[in-house]
């Protein structure tokens, strides 16, 4: 699915040159699910992803998740994120995101990057129109 509004966005645009393509699916009880790998072009130190790029994909799979469940266009106003534990390059994970409820005039939503049941990632986000 193109998301036209944001075709050349860097972590989930399709025309997004050197961009992470992320591909995300609303499942059916309104969770956003996908699968991706940082290669070693995405790397901080030797061998493990930037933080910055794991910060972009856990905001990205809440944006989406609004998208695809309610065609809502919000943009980021916080976002607080735990890195627990060093995220390899080349390694297949799993992100996901679930909303949460609406507050003072911001939608929210936590998101989790993990293997298996390890969680290697966490965010929770306020967004807003």
């Amino acid at each position: 699915m193109i998301k036209e509004f944001h075709k050349n966005c860097f972590a989930c645009g399709a025309y997004s040159k050197g961009g992470l393509k992320l591909e995300f699916k609303l499942l059916k009880d309104n969770t956003l699910y996908g699968e991706f790998k940082i290669s070693n072009n995405y790397q901080g130190y030797e061998n493990l992803s930037h933080g910055g790029i794991i910060s972009t994909i856990l905001v990205s799979s809440m944006i989406n998740l609004f998208y695809m469940k309610d065609s809502l266009k919000l943009k980021t106003a916080k976002l607080n994120i735990c890195f627990r534990r060093s995220m390899p390059t080349e390694k297949t994970f799993t992100v996901s995101a679930i909303a949460r409820n609406y507050a003072w005039h911001f939608y929210r939503a936590k998101s989790q990057i993990k293997i298996k049941d390890i969680v290697f990632a966490e965010a929770e986000g306020y967004f807003r129109e």
